[in-house]
């Protein structure tokens, strides 16, 4: 961040707010039929972002089921991010985020992060789906959690499986949402297909484009099918279609990585020479070391190892790391119980450390270029230069968050509120009873359920503890005014958050998949066996050892009732413009799935992504590209040649590297 940018970061902070800036929905939205109340985004939005000005954050009132618009409503809480243009394009883009569960709206600069390369010209839109984080508050079931919260803590101290308490949550959850009258039917596809034009509409626009990610792209593509008006052009990147019974498919999320990875090889000459049948006979390595783990100098390489150096090649943060160029040769030694690569790659010497990475590699590059004693002086210099960079945007980026903080402190004069929380807190940390600590939690979170009163708050402190630090606890609650004691209350659903999701998170990815997808025996245990011995990749070993990758979902969706839907096995069509991003290298959503969710979609394009994973525009300039261009103009030419050049080359038995065809 240069001075100008840190002295206009300031005076953002600090200005009043442009009465101006987002007047419409500030004034209730574009559509009286879904009106829109704004709200604080979630801290922190600084440095990169300024809450009401860059971004604005809030809800959408749409109705909880559209096929009874004047029923109840649920609120769809959503980011608005202002194009970086002063005349910005008239069609935003609006972000279907993955899960289904893990929003997006309470990380706002992580989430727009993805999406500053279509935000030069167009608006980005973020959402919490429905039944998921800030757009399903009346959905936390508190009371199961507080009879759980003994369980929920040891679970969590002692580090163990969550499975036992994750079946008693859903059941407990369950029975309580239908005691609110909650339908957890209407928490489908459907519905929140619905939703997405009830929300752009709300925002004020007419038109639209839609970016998903993996469940993202099974939400896209049943709006696609719905087929409401506005829909400009559509990206799906990380493909989940559901006529497809994914949940019976994810041994395929495994070896399609290994099978587009180093299917090149077998169409190069030179490579099918050195490694012949490389692909099947990686799948057979798994078999092998199965039966006969191969000793080496660092420990045991088993199937597990060989799992984790070619399935974690990347993650679901985006982290990546260039392996592939070694497997071929790293198999062939296992087969012959060599682990010299292997070991290499688990040491982390290979792949080699870009020069560019650290302070470290630069200084070591320098001196192997034969640089004088001079010239490194200066190497020296600036290396300390870019150190103390590195510092100081640090220091800009906490201060601007501190003082985001305290400005918003200010404007709610709550810091009374907060000292309060802070010290309730560090009480309660200090208790040296488990079984103590345990009760004040319970009835700490219980709170919830109350109406803020600094009575409650003195109750809770009498109640559990004694002397000094109940004293001094209760005088400084019967100090807090109206506002102070309702931030309280605030802090105590923020201060929970973390036990919340611990337990809570799993359950919105059951609500969606276990009604839709587990219906009707689309997706089974059974299944799952069934499709992976016909495919025959991975040997029987193997196929034993995979199967428990839909076992929680065996456990959990007897819990819920089935709501089939109409074609929803059916495959979709549209005559939208559609971009299918896929990575080679994902192991959620299988490259292969791209050209199945696009079958029948007659304005479709198809991109395969070498060395990327799940959502393709985390791992490269070029998806992003590609992308940019797919949404700048949906209907013309797409120049696709740049995912050629991430095609990385493969090292021969002589350690000398061959390039490779796309």
């Amino acid at each position: 961040m240069s001075p100008e940018q840190i002295f206009a970061l300031i005076a953002a902070l600090t200005a009043e707010p442009d009465p101006n800036a987002f007047a419409t929905l500030k004034a209730g939205g574009a559509d009286p039929v879904y009106p829109v109340t704004i709200a604080p985004c979630a801290r922190p939005v600084a440095p990169s972002e300024i809450d009401g000005k860059t971004v604005i954050c809030g809800t959408v009132a749409v109705p909880f089921d559209h096929r009874a618009p004047d029923g109840a409503k649920i609120n769809i809480a959503f980011n608005l991010y202002k194009a970086h243009s002063l005349t910005p394009a008239p069609d935003p883009v609006i972000y279907l985020h993955g899960g289904p569960g893990t929003g997006t709206v309470g990380k706002v600069a992580k989430t727009v992060g993805y999406f500053e390369h279509l935000r030069g010209r167009r608006d980005i839109i973020a959402i919490d789906e429905r039944g998921v984080d800030a757009s399903a508050p009346e959905m936390d079931c508190y009371a199961t959690l507080g009879d759980q919260l003994g369980d929920v803590v040891e679970t969590r101290f002692k580090g163990l499986e969550m499975a036992p308490l994750e079946h008693d949550f859903i059941e407990g959850c369950l029975a309580e949402l239908a005691a609110k009258g909650i339908d957890t039917s209407l928490i489908n596809t459907g519905q929140n297909a619905m939703d997405v034009p009830a929300v752009m509409s709300a925002l004020g626009y007419d038109s639209y484009n839609i970016y998903g990610i993996s469940y993202g792209t099974k939400l896209t593509m049943e709006i696609l099918r719905q087929n409401p008006p506005g829909i400009r052009a559509a990206v799906i990147d990380g493909n989940a279609p559901p006529w497809l019974p994914l949940y019976s498919m994810f041994w395929q999320s495994h070896s399609a990585p290994i099978q587009l990875s180093l299917s090149p090889c077998e169409r190069d000459p030179v490579c099918s020479e050195a490694y012949p049948d490389i692909v099947a006979r990686t799948f057979a390595l798994y078999e092998t070391l199965a039966e006969a783990p191969v000793e080496g100098p660092n420990g045991q390489i088993d199937p597990g190892t060989l799992w984790g150096v070619i399935d974690q090649r990347v993650d679901v943060t985006g982290a990546y790391k260039a392996i592939t160029p070694y497997i071929p040769l790293m198999v062939t030694q296992l087969e012959q119980g060599d682990t010299t690569i292997i070991d290499q790659i688990l040491s982390g010497a290979l792949p080699p450390t870009p020069s560019t990475s650290s302070a470290e590699a630069a200084r070591a590059a320098a001196l192997a270029a034969g640089l004088s004693n001079a010239e490194m002086a200066q190497v020296e210099v600036m290396l300390s230069a870019a150190a103390h960079i590195e510092i100081a945007e640090d220091t800009v980026d906490r201060a601007a968050r501190q003082l985001e903080g305290n400005l918003d402190a200010g404007a709610r004069d709550t810091n009374l509120a907060e000292l309060f929380d802070d010290r309730l807190a560090a009480a309660i940390r200090a208790m040296p009873d488990q079984a103590a600590r345990l009760a004040v939690g319970r009835d700490y979170l219980d709170l919830r359920f109350e109406e803020p009163s600094a009575a409650r708050l003195v109750t809770l402190i009498e109640t559990h503890m004694t002397g000094e630090t109940a004293e001094a606890l209760s005088g400084l609650a019967r100090q807090l005014d109206d506002a102070e004691v309702t931030r309280v209350f605030d802090l105590i659903r923020e201060d929970n958050e973390a036990t919340v999701q611990d337990v809570e998170g799993a359950l919105q990815l059951y609500l969606y998949a276990c009604q839709e997808d587990f219906a009707d025996g689309w997706n089974s245990s059974k299944k799952f066996s069934q499709l992976m011995a016909e495919d025959g990749a991975w040997g029987p070993l193997m196929q034993e050892a995979i199967v428990d990758m839909v076992a929680s979902f065996e456990t959990a969706c007897p819990l819920f009732e089935k709501h089939p839907r109409e074609n929803w096995t059916t495959v979709g069509s549209s005559d939208r413009p559609v971009l299918s991003m896929n990575g080679e290298l994902d192991t959620q959503t299988a490259g292969v799935w791209g050209e199945l969710a696009v079958q029948d979609y007659s304005e479709a394009q198809l991109v395969m992504v070498p060395e990327s994973g799940h959502g393709t525009i985390r791992f490269s300039q070029c998806a992003k590209d590609i992308t940019a261009a797919f949404i700048e103009d949906p209907e013309g030419g797409l120049d696709t040649s740049c995912v050629e050049d991430l095609r990385l080359p493969v090292m021969l038995p002589d350690g000398t590297m061959h390039p490779l065809p796309y």
